[in-house]
């Protein structure tokens, strides 16, 4: 699936519109100045940028986004673009339904906006670190027995979410492979997100073991020792897993009513996407950009 929504980023098959910021900005619906920046960019009203149609998730209303913040194209141009958005896969989602996929994309977002606060803070919150023998989901608990029957060290942490989202922060090792593995996951249902975070972090482990991807480099295979994520502890603030606020819908579209509406309440910016789905190959493709979502290149 990664593979088919990199390939509808390559190419999409959308019309574009050429317009400065200042053109644009006051149909957005949203501050060009919240999306994830270059570095060193000099965005600013005058600079004559590619939009790509897209629309909000809530209520479908038309707007556009920069196509420079999407295009995943690494070809070489003779043609050149200062540089204003980063470009990244962040939000970048498929499903079998439209509404999957949104959901997916919002829920990747979710996820790298932890991360940079775990990472960086500014909002006064920090990571906890979960009590694993209180999670009381039975699928998680397999999981984790299929880990210590392994020999594999698993230490997880709650990470801060602005949107009120439960997300999860894994780390796997073990002596075999004393290497540091790492999954995150977002989900409203708490067992979802930490279900998702384990097994995130095992598809890691077992990519590098296998060698499996082409864009692995060297760094799995040079990282020793214990990670120190996995040191920090911070076992005065050890957190049960019954005590995260969690809430299970069944119907994907009502799901994703309520992760918008979070998204909304948190950063008051609705969150839009672009759908790249192509009616030739039939699976749906969206990317989904979170205003106000911070964001830090870790893949």
């Amino acid at each position: 699936m990664e593979g088919i929504e990199v390939w509808h980023a390559e190419r999409p098959a959308l019309p574009s519109t050429e317009a400065t910021v200042g053109e644009m900005r006051p149909g957005l619906g949203y501050d060009p100045e919240e999306l994830t920046l270059a570095e060193r960019h000099f965005l600013h009203d005058d600079c004559r940028v590619t939009w790509l149609p897209a629309q909000s998730v809530d209520t479908g209303t038309p707007t556009q986004v920069p196509a420079q913040l999407l295009v995943l194209d690494g070809r070489v141009s003779r043609t050149w673009e200062p540089p204003l958005f980063y470009p990244s896969s962040n939000g970048l989602a498929s499903g079998n339904t439209l509404d999957e996929a949104l959901l997916h994309g919002m829920y990747e977002v979710i996820e790298r906006d932890a991360i940079v606060r775990a990472a960086f803070g500014g909002d006064g919150s920090r990571p906890q670190k979960l009590d694993l023998s209180t999670v009381d989901a039975p699928s998680v608990r397999t999981t984790l027995e299929l880990f210590d029957v392994a020999g594999v060290n698993v230490s997880v942490r709650r990470l801060p979410s602005q949107v009120a989202v439960p997300t999860f922060d894994a780390i796997i090792w073990d002596d075999a492979l004393p290497v540091s593995f790492r999954g995150i996951g977002s989900h409203l249902d708490a067992a979802v997100a930490l279900s998702r975070a384990l097994t995130e972090a095992a598809q890691s482990r077992t990519t590098a073991i296998a060698g499996s991807r082409d864009d692995l480099g060297k760094k799995p295979y040079r990282s020793t020792g214990t990670p120190p994520a996995a040191q920090r502890s911070y076992e005065s603030d050890r957190l049960d897993f019954t005590a995260v606020e969690s809430v299970r819908i069944s119907d994907t579209a009502e799901e994703v009513r309520e992760v918008t509406g979070r998204i909304l309440n948190s950063t008051g910016a609705p969150p839009v996407y672009v759908n790249l789905t192509r009616d030739d190959i039939g699976v749906p493709v969206v990317l989904a950009v979170c205003p106000g979502m911070r964001y830090k290149a870790l893949h």
